[in-house]
Order: structure tokens, then sequence, then C-alpha cells
């Protein structure tokens, strides 16, 4: 009977704690991983729905002591995490441990092993609710960008001439909303959107290995010139000098550099070395697009210029490892424009289970992937995608929406700059592989990127389809 009584003292604790959090919007929670720095501006919080926050920010999974809570009052800025951690939780105890790449937060009144409550991450709304996007029209004056921003007492803080691309700044998010709708009916205008952030990408695990023996994988060592280029939208690439002569000039799209870490390797470097280990034997070329620069996050306006420039450079498929974004009108209008164009686009389903649809993956006509417990060792075949006889087994942390249309190994081998191995793990590695695939089909067996399509469906489709 008391372990009930607990049970619903939580319950109620998270209802207390999410009415009081919707009624303080002015708390703030600034949480930059990458740089290790917090800002927090909270007055009388309760702790679960912080702690939710701190879970989505740091991708942790953290466990709390049952019947624990206390009102959070606090500000400071440019804290480290620990810091921050220590000022944020007062009186209570923290332990930190990571086990497979997977960070666990513990916190607790008593014993480390006495939290067990789970905390769910807090979902996050990806709107930037005082931003819109606007794409004017082609042929349309780029001046009129301007005009229009005064007429609605915007800021263009984001301008790409090229395609015309702006994003807008407003004073609040009700004048954004309020825009829109004036945006739209202008005859300059072709679309206008509200603008979304969108998250850097992480694997679901990353883990030390040791070094194989040799190189991870064999690479013929001359890149087909001839067969398709390989689009990656991405982080930063930085790989070891073996990989680069498979690499095209990368694109940076965000006009910030993001200096190469010497612990572990990028993002967009672990799926070039994915890409690389999938397609060996006939690797075409990989174009990186850096969308991220130095943030945590980028948004919508980044990506779409993005993909743009890497569709205007000649590549083919589209890579995408990232994803969990709102819904853009203006990049579902951009990928539905380039299928129709035959540009195939290849994105990842999330990292999250049950999370439902996500996007880019979730556009119609998107290869979307989700991952399986197995190991990218070459291309995806009939044969690769069932090992041992059988049918891929989900990965435990793969999300797996309606829309999801390929299975691929979700675990990769890759190498950073100092020579240090890695194993990575995730839907971003599966998404690589299938992309790598679908351009080694094309290579090897001189069919077109559609018929390529059809083959990496065919052999490894999704759980139920």
């Amino acid at each position: 009977m008391r372990r009930i009584w607990q049970f619903l003292a939580v319950v109620f604790s998270l209802a207390l704690g999410l009415a009081s959090a919707e009624s303080r919007a002015a708390d703030t929670l600034d949480w930059r991983v990458k740089q290790n720095k917090v800002d927090a501006n909270i007055d009388k919080g309760a702790l679960v729905p912080l702690l939710m926050k701190i879970s989505r920010a740091t991708g942790w999974k953290v466990y709390v002591e049952p019947v624990t809570n206390i009102t959070v009052s606090v500000k400071f800025k440019d804290l480290s995490q620990d810091e921050a951690l220590r000022r944020l939780l007062g009186k209570l105890n923290y332990a930190k441990d990571q086990t497979n790449g997977v960070t666990r937060l513990r916190v607790y009144r008593t014993l480390a092993s006495a939290a067990t409550q789970p905390v769910p991450a807090e979902k996050k709304d990806y709107r930037i609710h005082n931003e819109d996007l606007v794409k004017l029209k082609r042929g349309a004056n780029t001046n009129a960008i301007d005009q229009l921003a005064k007429k609605l007492g915007a800021k263009v803080t984001g301008r790409n001439d090229g395609i015309g691309l702006y994003r807008l700044q407003f004073a609040d998010g009700a004048s954004a909303d309020a825009a829109i709708q004036a945006l739209a009916s202008d005859p300059s205008v072709s679309a206008a959107d509200g603008n979304y952030s969108v998250d850097r990408p992480a694997p679901a695990q990353l883990t030390q290995v040791s070094a194989p023996a040799g190189a991870p994988f064999s690479l013929n060592p001359t890149p087909d010139t001839g067969g398709p280029i390989l689009g990656l939208v991405d982080t930063s690439v930085d790989p070891p000098d073996q990989f680069k002569p498979y690499m095209l000039t990368p694109i940076n799209v965000t006009g910030q550099t993001d200096p190469p870490s010497s612990a572990d390797p990028s993002h967009g470097t672990m799926m070039l070395e994915t890409m690389l280990n999938a397609m060996g034997g006939d690797p075409s070329r990989i174009l990186p697009v850096d969308v991220y620069g130095s943030g945590d996050s980028t948004s919508m306006f980044e990506v779409i210029a993005g993909v743009v420039a890497a569709i205007n450079a000649g590549a083919n498929p589209v890579s995408m490892s990232l994803g969990g974004t709102g819904d853009s009108q203006l990049l579902g209008s951009l990928i539905q424009e380039g299928i129709q164009k035959g540009i195939v686009f290849v994105a990842a389903a999330g990292n999250t289970p049950g999370e439902g649809n996500v996007y880019p993956a979730d556009y119609p006509g998107v290869v979307s992937v989700t991952a399986s417990t197995q190991t990218v060792s070459g291309p995806i075949t009939s044969t690769s995608a069932n090992v041992g006889g059988g049918q891929p087994q989900l990965a435990s942390y793969a999300n797996d929406p309606p829309a999801t249309s390929v299975i691929a190994p979700g675990t990769s081998i890759v190498e950073a700059a100092n020579g240090q191995a890695w194993e990575v793990q995730g839907t971003s590695p599966a998404t690589a592989a299938t992309s790598a695939t679908i351009a080694y089909l094309v290579n090897q067996n001189h069919i077109s990127l559609n018929q390529a399509v059809t083959q990496v469906m065919a052999a490894a489709p999704a759980p139920g389809k």
C-alpha cells in the first residue's frame, strides 16, 4: 500500500509541476552541451519539469528518487554543466554514469540506488515562435523582402539572395503568426512559413572500441567519378586522411567554423565513413554540406539552404541523418519539387522509440530509414539484411513510424582523426548506409537511382512493410 501511495505522490507531483511550469512562461533554461555552458533564470520551479528539460537538452536518461521534490529559484549565466547541476538541485544529491555511450543522471535524497523513477524527456516545441521564413518568387526584386520586413515590423536576420530565402525576426510570437498570412498574400512571395529549430544529430550510443587490425574496412582506391554524388547534409566533417580522396570540397551554409574535436569524430565524419563502408567495393564521391557550424542546433533556414546547395552541386541522392523537427511547409515543398525532378532523399526515422512521425523522414516520397541490430559491413542486400536466415531485428532505440520504408544496420565502426576507433549506433548510420547502397547499386549494376531505391526497399523492408 505504501508503494501505491508513493507512486500516486510522484504522479501528483508531476502534474503539479507541469501545471506550475505552464504558468511561468518566463522561466528559461539554456543548456549548451557542445560549449559545456548553462544559463538559467527560474523562479519557484518544480523539480520534475526541470529534470524533463535537462533530459531533453542533454539526451541523458534521468532518474529521480520517488517522492522527491524541491522548489527551484536560481539565476546564473555561463556555468559549466556540473556547476549548473549543483545550483539547480540545491540540497539534493546527484550522480552521473555512462554505459554504452548513454549518460544516466540520478537525482536523490538518500542513496543513488534509490533514484529509480524514470523522468521522461520534455517534448520540445521546435517552432521558433518569433521567426518566419519567406521564399520570394523567382525573378522577384530582392529589395522586396526589406520593404516587407519594414512594413511588418520585422528584422531580416538571414538572407540567401541566390535562392530567394529569408529569415525574419519579430518582436513576439503573435506578430510572427499574424505576419504569415500577410506575407503569403504578397504578390512577390512564393511561400511563407514559421521557422523551426533543428537539433544537432547525435548517436543513440557512441562507444570507444579496440581498433581493428589494419584499415577498418577495405576501400576501392578509386572513387567512381561517373557515378552518383552522395549529398551528406549534416555537421562538419574531419575524417582521417585515408578517407579524404572520396570527399568533394565541403560546403558550409552557416558562415561559422566548427573546430575539429580531439576526442571523438563529428557526426558528419561518422556518417561519411559509414557511407564509404557501405560501398567499399565501388565508392561514389561524397559531398558534405555543413548546416550546423559551431552551434548546438541549427534552424530550418540553414537546412533548406543546405539541401538546395547540395542539389545545385549535383548531389543525388541526398542523405539527411537529422530530424525530429517541426513540419516545415517550405522544406516539404522543396523535397516534393526535388522528387518530381528525380532527386532521391533519404532520412532517419529517429532514435526515440514510439515517437511517431518525424520530419523530414515522414514527407511523402522520402526513403525513411529505421535501424536494425546489425553492423554495417558493405552494401545492404537481401543477404546482408537477413543475417542468419532471419528477419533483421529492430534496434531497441529505433523509432519505426508507419511511413518507414527501410530497415538498415544501425551500428557502424568508424575512426577518429587520432586513430581511435568508435562504435556508433542509431538510425543515422542506418540512413547513411542506405544512401550509400543506393549509389553503390547504380555504380555496380548501371541502373537508375529509382531502380536502386526499389531494390533496397525490396531487400530490407521496414518491419511490417
